[in-house]
C-alpha cells in the first residue's frame, strides 16, 4: 500500500534539481571510467582507483534512487491548514515560559533536504518530529506543555 509523503513544493524542486546534479555527476564519470580501467593493473580486480570511481558512482546511483521513490510517494498536493493554526509550512516563534528563550522553527513535510538546518534563523525541523508533533494544530498564541516545559506559541511574520 502506497503512504503519500508531504513534501512542501520547494523541497520536491530541490530533489528533481539534486537528482539533475547526480545525472550530471554521472556523467562527469565516464573519462574518470577510462582512465581508470585503464590504468596499468596486473589484474582488472586489483585496480584499486577503478574500485573506488565504481563506489563513487554507486552511492550516486543510491542517493538518486532515493530521491527518485520520495518524489514517487509524495502527496500531489499539500492539505490545506486552518488559519491562525500550526501547520506545515508554517514558521513559529517558541517561547519557553520559564526562561524567555525563543526559538524559531520551520516545519518542513515529511522529508526535507534542509531538515536540521537553519534558514532565515528557524530551524528546520520534519512534521514526524518530536517537536513539530506538538505544534502542529494548535493554536497561535497558545500555551502547550512539552517535555515538562511551558511553551508559548508566536506566529513568524
Amino acid at each position: 500500500m502506497k503512504q503519500d509523503l508531504l513534501i512542501l513544493e520547494s523541497d520536491k524542486i530541490a530533489a528533481r534539481q539534486r537528482i539533475a546534479e547526480i545525472d550530471q555527476e554521472i556523467l562527469d564519470l565516464g573519462p574518470r571510467f577510462y582512465e581508470v580501467f585503464n590504468q596499468t593493473s596486473e589484474t582488472y580486480h586489483d585496480n584499486a582507483p577503478f574500485e573506488a570511481v565504481r563506489d563513487h558512482q554507486s552511492l550516486l546511483s543510491a542517493e538518486r534512487q532515493k530521491l527518485k521513490r520520495i518524489l514517487n510517494n509524495c502527496a500531489i498536493s499539500m492539505p490545506k491548514q486552518k488559519k491562525n493554526t500550526v501547520g506545515i509550512g508554517s514558521t513559529v516563534q517558541v517561547i519557553n515560559n520559564d526562561t524567555q528563550k525563543p526559538t524559531d522553527y520551520f516545519i518542513a513535510g515529511d522529508w526535507s533536504i534542509n531538515t536540521g538546518k537553519k534558514i532565515d534563523g528557524a530551524l528546520v525541523v520534519s512534521r514526524k518530529s518530536p517537536i513539530a508533533t506538538a505544534l502542529i494544530g494548535k493554536k497561535i498564541n497558545s500555551d502547550i506543555s512539552f517535555n515538562n516545559y511551558s511553551l508559548l506559541i508566536k506566529n513568524v511574520e
